[in-house]
């Protein structure tokens, strides 16, 4: 991994946070939920990714 996919793969965690922790119950409508079910489990498989990558990298060198 390197720093650009570091720091996008963050970047990305921080705005699906910051939106869960923003959006308002009624949200998108129908639409609403479909975007929470993607965005839960993107909130844990992206540190998930960046720790894996780190830890490659760690190990390949």
């Amino acid at each position: 991994m390197n720093k650009m996919d570091f720091f996008q793969s963050l970047t990305l965690w921080f705005v699906i946070a910051i939106f869960l922790q923003t959006a308002p119950e009624n949200f998108g409508g129908p639409i609403g939920p479909v975007i929470a079910i993607i965005a839960i489990p993107l909130l844990y498989l992206i540190p998930l990714y960046v720790l894996v990558g780190i830890g490659a990298k760690l190990v390949g060198n």
